[in-house]
């Protein structure tokens, strides 16, 4: 029998099969189940609960927990997906961007000194980190990596799904274009990478359906 994360072979041994998953070489179980070693294949034959591990590109649900100065790390909820079980057994973390190269990015808009003078430019910044600490999010997985899961917020429906005040710690309400959010306490304002299912409960809950 083997468990979800259990090492079961090397790629050198054997080609993994059904239900397992590949780290550094090494063969590991996704599923719960009864081992099988087949003609150079080795695989889990799943018994019991529908269990298995968070895999690549899948969408999850998580806390911000920690924040450092290039990477934000993130625990990821375990998730139930058209009946089955899939556990996280591992933290995930976000990557910041570098600042941006090649001088200040701007938006243009008409400079109000004379007429018809060309538009000037105005400076708009973009936040390093797209989300701080304490904040829901919606993610997917990059990379399965060995300590932990790489994480993306690069679909309209991934980003922050629920937060507060970062500053008061209030209930803050989000503009319609869905890149700030206002306390409605202190009137702070924040900018984070906000999910187009901000707010939407529902329609979070039918992804995983």
């Amino acid at each position: 029998m083997a468990m979800p994360g259990e090492r079961l072979a090397t790629e050198e041994e054997f080609v993994p099969g059904e239900n397992t998953y590949v780290e550094e070489g090494m063969i590991f179980a996704s599923a719960i189940g009864s081992v099988v070693m087949d003609g150079g294949k080795i695989s889990v034959r799943q018994v019991g609960r529908h269990i298995k591990l968070i895999g690549r590109d899948m969408l999850v649900i998580g806390t911000v927990v920690e924040s450092a100065k290039s990477v934000l790390f993130v625990r990821i909820d375990d998730i139930n997906v058209e009946g089955k079980e899939y556990l996280a057994l591992k933290d995930g973390k976000i990557l910041a961007k570098p600042p941006r190269s090649g001088g200040p990015r701007f938006r243009g808009r008409r400079d109000s000194g004379r007429e018809g003078a060309p538009e000037r430019e105005e400076r708009e910044d973009a936040p390093s980190k797209p989300c701080n600490l304490g904040d829901t999010i919606l993610a997917r997985v990059q990379f399965n990596d060995k300590d932990s899961y790489q994480l993306a917020m690069d679909r309209p429906e991934t980003g922050v799904i629920a937060t507060r005040c970062g500053v008061c710690g209030g209930e803050v309400e989000c503009n319609e274009q869905k890149t700030a959010l206002r306390c409605l306490e202190c009137g702070h304002d924040e900018r984070r990478k906000i999910s187009s299912l901000y707010g939407r409960s529902e329609e979070i809950k039918r992804l995983f359906e």
